[in-house]
């Protein structure tokens, strides 16, 4: 077993905005040191003062160092098939993980943090930042914040505990993380390249066939979840016996890894995706004609053959709509039925006293027209998979139309231009739901359209 101890300097402190200007490896197997690693990198953007007078790391100093880039190649080599071991390692591991991307390479590694297994082997600590457990543990650190002289204060750390480490804890973490956890039929590496964003995750079985599709907001940790717990049933060993290939989609916000998750249900009907009552609404406001022409409105509950007028979540939502077409157009509420969740019997109409059913009708067909006439189209701008680029959903007419990404330097006057085929999609009343929800809680993300495809 072997690890790469790992120290970074940066430009700031977290990883989506900021560079490495300086790393150091330390490929250790246990016992000994048997490879050292160190550059400065060139960040290719201003160090701030602060972070200067920290590190002593001075634009001037990386400014003829190689950029990340160039380094990953061998950074990657030392890295990959190795545990990664860095003080308050998520920070460090974030970094790189999102270099190595920038760089055109995907990479993942089971990690320990020194920081956590110092707390369990060496407990009641004042402290367990670096500088101040090194100097009450006695460790030395030569050139305090930068890369080889953490690193290097890191590695004796470790060693120390290895050493008191009398509860196997270190060994005991690995387990919990490593992807041995997994079923052995289950290919490792389509594991080891699974990130840590948001988006959605596809089960595939031994001919490649997609047989579950699952949204994330973290792809790694939920496909990690469905082959841990002491769930043994048989549908469940089932399900975990037909997965042999895991591949993701990264969507950078929740809302598209929901739509994503829905379009691929629906494109491929997967055999596990059993919970699909999802898609359709529960409530609808219908029409129907009567025995004597009337043209009658109800509130139901949601039947696939009825003639619904919209379809509503909440039965008070519909209520209310059927509310204000009779206010505004007298329709008669004897002739209207709201939902009840008494189920009362609907009293029989006396028809005598009611305008001819052609009048009645017209007042309908007028309230009808107008509920057409309330459509919606607009598109919702957010963010994207990277820094480089946004998403876009575009609701047209009442219903989702088409969902992507575009480059984040690309000029918008005519939302066609954005358009991908494989952007357009087949919407439901959950994906519509699904935007309208999000509309209402980021209204500053929405730009209406107008009649002539631009925005208004």
């Amino acid at each position: 077993m072997e690890y790469a101890i790992v120290d970074i300097e940066t430009t700031g402190s977290y990883a989506a905005g900021n560079r490495i200007t300086e790393i150091a490896i330390i490929i250790h197997n246990g016992t000994h040191i048997l490879e050292k690693f160190q550059s400065l990198v060139n960040p290719l953007v201003p160090i701030p003062f602060h972070i200067q007078a920290l590190t002593g790391i001075s634009s001037e100093m990386v400014e003829i160092a190689p950029a990340f880039k160039d380094l990953a190649t061998d950074i990657y080599a030392l890295l990959n098939k190795r545990i990664f071991v860095a003080h308050n390692v998520n920070f460090d591991y974030s970094f790189i993980v999102e270099e190595l991307k920038h760089a055109g390479i995907s990479w993942r590694a089971p990690k320990l943090c020194t920081v956590r297994l110092s707390r369990k082997i060496i407990p009641n600590q004042s402290s367990y930042s670096l500088g101040k457990l090194c100097q009450n543990l006695g460790i030395k650190i030569h050139d305090r914040h930068r890369a080889m002289g953490d690193v290097e204060a890191t590695v004796t750390l470790f060693e120390k505990l290895i050493r008191e480490d009398k509860e196997n804890l270190i060994e005991s973490t690995l387990k919990k993380t490593r992807e041995h956890r997994l079923p052995t039929h289950i290919n490792e590496d389509d594991f080891l390249k699974l990130p840590e964003t948001t988006g959605v995750y596809l089960f595939q079985n031994a001919s490649g066939k997609i047989i579950y599709v699952g949204k994330a907001v973290n792809i790694r940790k939920r496909v990690l979840s469905h082959f841990t717990g002491s769930n043994g049933t048989q549908k469940r060993q089932a399900f975990i016996n037909d997965i042999h290939h895991i591949d993701y989609l990264e969507t950078g916000t929740e809302l598209m890894s929901l739509l994503t998750e829905c379009k691929l249900i629906k494109q491929h009907w997967p055999i596990h995706n059993r919970a699909l009552k999802k898609f359709e609404p529960k409530f609808s406001l219908i029409q129907y004609t009567d025995q004597n022409n009337y043209i009658r409105l109800v509130v139901s509950p949601y039947d696939k053959h009825a003639n619904a007028i919209q379809h509503f979540e909440r039965p008070y939502e519909a209520n209310q709509m059927l509310l204000q077409l009779m206010d505004e157009f007298e329709l008669g509420n004897k002739l209207c039925y709201f939902y009840s969740v008494t189920n009362d019997p609907k009293p029989k109409i006396d028809y005598t006293n009611l305008d001819p059913a052609s009048t009645y009708n017209e007042k309908i067909e007028l309230a009808l027209h107008k509920v057409q006439q309330q459509s919606q189209s607009f598109m919702i701008l957010d963010q994207g998979r990277n820094l480089d680029e946004k998403s876009y959903i575009l609701f047209k007419n009442n219903n989702l139309y088409a969902f992507g990404y575009f480059d984040i330097d690309l000029g918008l006057s005519n939302y066609y231009e954005l358009i991908k085929e494989d952007d357009k999609c087949v919407s439901n009343y959950y994906m519509n739901s699904l935007v309208l929800q999000y509309v209402e809680r980021f209204p500053s993300k929405v730009k209406r359209l107008s009649h002539q495809n631009s925005f208004d």
